[in-house]
């Protein structure tokens, strides 16, 4: 892995690759998206290592002979890098050198992709963000595991697409690189020879599916199967102790966010869908509301992102027991906007989000405060009554 991420951050940096692959995940880089990238990358890289030495003489390949580059982007700024407390646990605890990664805003991709033949590679997500849009043409596949969203497809009509519904992107990361190994006649060698690759998926799937919890359920049997087949590498002494204990330090990891400001869990995971703006927390919304200057953030983070409303979602996993909350917040003068949405997400059915009103002190004007009792409902689940909102407002104008 060092010596794959050392070598694309110095040709990228220099120039020195023939064609570019970039692979992408969301703007809210997460662990999922982060991981999903940087594996499928690093196998893209093997891989076209492997087709190039059957195919490929040293009689041709001298000193102006330059490679394909596979470079894995997370979708989120350098210096926020560190808001996101998961990823660089799991990434210290193994081994990957974060010097060498490439953030978003490390290179003017929008000009880069325009000046030499460029792939590029959706992971955990389908539909672009507004900064991102540029890269629709050049998307030849994506591997993402919410439901479909045809509202906004451009993309070509021969791009590959691995599209379903499981618990976590990495668990259909894992299947892809495990079928293409065998389509290459290597079946198990890319895993063999990249222990920390497996590592960083299995830990995701961990942390997705919250130790394949029951009451979360967002486990399927896919990720069930890809787990088993990754932990056939590891080889745990006990099986369901190593996974307690990795969701446990990892759920630790991202639920440790008491350094940081309201501004910064406001960036730390966050979607914007039209002029609604959906952060999620690791804590519940309940203890962000208390933050101190929470209203300011708030209104900047409103304001930089061109939205009305904000839609809060908070969630606590300790060892007893889950909870989730929620909040839907908005400015002076979207009172009626923010009624519309309000009345959408209280009485949809599918799923039917069980929120209850609740009363809670902030300096939030206009705030309404929700316990969720639909332990299952994630930010997923709220993306087609957005979209439905989206929708609605449209025609009214």
């Amino acid at each position: 892995m060092e010596e794959y991420l050392a070598r694309t951050y110095n040709n990228l940096k220099t120039g020195n690759f023939a064609k570019l692959t970039i692979v992408i995940g969301n703007e809210s880089c997460d662990l999922d998206s982060a991981a999903s990238s940087l594996v499928y990358a690093a196998y893209l890289y093997w891989q076209y290592q492997q087709i190039k030495c059957k195919t490929c003489s040293k009689g041709y390949r001298d000193e102006t002979f330059k490679d394909d580059l596979f470079v894995a982007v997370l979708n989120v700024n350098r210096e926020d890098f560190p808001i996101k407390t998961e990823i660089g646990y799991c990434f210290d605890k193994h081994g990957v050198e974060k010097s060498h990664l490439v953030f978003r805003n490390d290179y003017d991709f929008e000009e880069l992709v325009k000046s030499q033949p460029t792939s590029v590679i959706l992971v955990d997500h389908h539909v672009l963000a507004r900064q991102d849009l540029f890269l629709a043409p050049y998307v030849t596949e994506i591997i993402d595991h919410r439901p479909k969203d045809k509202s906004a497809w451009n993309f070509k009509e021969d791009t590959r697409t691995t599209i379903e519904i499981v618990g976590s992107c990495c668990t259909l990361v894992g299947e892809r690189i495990k079928h293409l190994s065998t389509v290459l006649g290597k079946d198990v060698e890319f895993f063999q020879t990249h222990p920390i690759c497996i590592e960083l998926l299995h830990s995701t799937i961990i942390l997705d599916t919250a130790n394949f919890s029951k009451e979360y359920n967002k486990a399927t049997k896919k990720d069930e199967e890809i787990i088993l087949f990754l932990e056939s590498f590891i080889e745990p002494f006990n099986y369901e102790e190593n996974r307690q204990c990795k969701h446990q330090q990892l759920q630790g990891a991202k639920s440790d966010v008491s350094a940081l400001t309201a501004a910064q869990l406001l960036r730390k995971d966050y979607k914007v869908f039209g002029p609604v703006f959906v952060p999620v927390f690791p804590i519940l919304v309940e203890e962000v509301l208390q933050k101190p200057h929470i209203k300011q953030a708030l209104h900047d983070a409103l304001s930089t992102h061109g939205c009305k409303l904000a839609l809060l979602l908070g969630m606590r996993i300790n060892t007893e027991e889950m909870s989730r909350d929620a909040a839907l917040c908005c400015g002076e003068g979207s009172e009626d906007t923010v009624a519309e949405l309000k009345k959408m997400i209280e009485e949809c059915k599918t799923p039917p989000f069980q929120l209850v009103p609740s009363s809670i002190k902030t300096d939030i004007q206009h705030c309404v405060y929700y316990k969720q009792l639909n332990l299952s409902a994630t930010r997923k689940q709220y993306v087609p009554v957005c979209n439905a909102f989206i929708e609605m407002s449209k025609k009214k104008k």
